[in-house]
């Protein structure tokens, strides 16, 4: 009901109109404690929130236009790949409006700010393993083609170089696809079980108030991508279709309300309350901070962002749910022209887990670097470590190491085709009893 008010408002108040210009954890249904092994479905992959269950990057990873940034974020609707305060892409430039909003364009929609637009992700993974490369994640199946992600995306955009009270809001949604069983809320109103489903991933309203804080602030209310981390959810918003344990074992989303203040000197704060990591409002939901603070060099070279998110929670046992804290220092930096590197670098931790145990820990450090080899080819590449100290994250304990390589060639605006390899390893045989783990293939995303 809040985002459709908002939608309302924006249209027929026209309060503030934007250009056209704009438009862009983890939690898999289940929160069982037994891996479910069947000829349908992957084995569970322990997940945020509970210890045996399942889990992308903006520009600068090789994306050659990015989507919309989400309704109220504090950065100018430049069209520039720069990223807000949570590493989401900036506006979408108006000539890379794909085949629905075009098709859309008598309604009038981009005069209000409005977009609609949205994707197709699929992929065909080889693997060294028999059935499935858990604890690995989104294409978890060995020699399998998997759709991931019919996406579609209605947002109102906010744009905080004007100085007037503006609404947003913003509607992503899985509408089917194969991810939706990494990406659902705890106990929200999608039926899990299908190896295809639908999800609501993000789902807020916004409110712009140039008057609070030197630059505006913009207060949020609904449920959105966590700030914690460098990946995202969004196919088109990530240079991998498999993704970094860092992601897959730290927030996916937040349900609460957040305010954004964008400060001077290059620093933007944000702070907010939630009912936990991937858990709408319902009965496991427990009360949880969000925030952080970001600075951004002048000219955006180079942002550093220190990222928090604490419940001081732990085990669940009426709900089975597992709540935890997490840590996050998040760099990025263009190293030179055509050159770009991230830190993602994150600590998390529970007080108690469903074995009684007192405490779990578990920590990452991802490296990205990418670089465009021409107008419609980039190089990305991923190193990462990640300690799950109690095996509570990925049902293993000990150390993953693992180097990803990967392609992406844009024949079309439209048409993204990335292959792609990938070498994991731990010595304590995560891997269908194996320490090791190769896997590779070819992914595609059609935008639409």
């Amino acid at each position: 009901m809040i985002l459709c008010l908002a939608f309302s408002l924006a249209t027929s108040l026209d309060v503030a109109t934007v250009s056209d210009s704009t438009a862009l954890l983890r939690l898999p249904a289940s929160c069982s404690l037994t891996p479910q092994v069947t000829n349908q479905d992957p084995p569970t992959t322990p997940s945020p929130n509970s210890p045996q269950d399942p889990r992308p990057t903006p520009s600068p990873n090789g994306l050659q236009d990015v989507p919309a940034v989400p309704a109220g974020e504090t950065r100018p609707a430049t069209g520039e790949p720069e990223t807000d305060v949570g590493g989401n892409p900036a506006p979408l430039p108006a000539d890379n409006a794909f085949f629905l909003e075009r098709q859309l364009s008598g309604l009038g929609l981009g005069k209000h700010g409005i977009r609609v637009f949205g994707w197709t992700q699929g992929n065909y993974t080889a693997s060294s393993a028999n059935d499935f490369n858990t604890p690995t994640a989104f294409n978890d199946r060995a020699e399998y083609f998997q759709l991931n992600q019919n996406w579609l995306e209605v947002v109102k955009t906010i744009d905080t170089t004007k100085s007037d009270v503006q609404f947003g809001a913003r509607l992503g949604l899985i509408v089917p696809g194969y991810d939706y069983k990494y990406t659902r809320t705890f106990d929200m109103w999608e039926t899990p079980g299908d190896r295809y489903g639908f999800d609501t991933t993000y789902m807020y309203a916004e409110l712009y108030v140039p008057g609070v804080g030197p630059k505006g602030t913009t207060f949020r209310v609904g449920k959105w991508g966590t700030l914690i981390g460098y990946e995202m959810i969004e196919a088109i918003a990530t240079p991998f279709v498999s993704r970094s344990y860092n992601f897959q074992y730290n927030p996916f989303t937040h349900t609460g309300v957040q305010a954004t203040t964008e400060l001077n000197g290059g620093l933007t704060m944000y702070h907010g309350v939630v009912t936990g990591a991937d858990v709408f409002v319902n009965d496991a939901a427990t009360p949880g901070y969000v925030g952080g603070l970001k600075w951004t060099s002048e000219g955006g070279a180079t942002s550093v962002a220190a990222n928090v998110f604490v419940t001081g929670q732990g085990w669940d046992t009426e709900e089975s749910f597992q709540h935890y804290d997490s840590y996050n220092l998040l760099l990025q930096h263009t190293i030179t022209e055509g050159w770009n590197y991230v830190l993602d670098a994150t600590f998390g931790r529970t007080p108690d887990t469903v074995d009684g145990s007192e405490q779990a820990t578990w920590w990452g450090l991802a490296n990205y670097l990418s670089h465009a080899l021409s107008d419609k080819v980039t190089l990305n590449l991923r190193g990462e470590v990640f300690r799950d100290a109690d095996g509570l994250r990925t049902g293993t304990d000990g150390t993953y190491v693992a180097v990803t390589a990967g392609l992406q060639w844009m024949p079309q605006d439209w048409l993204y085709l990335r292959p792609f390899a990938r070498f994991d390893r731990n010595s304590n045989g995560p891997f269908e009893g194996d320490d090791d783990l190769v896997t590779g293939g070819l992914e595609f995303i059609v935008r639409w």
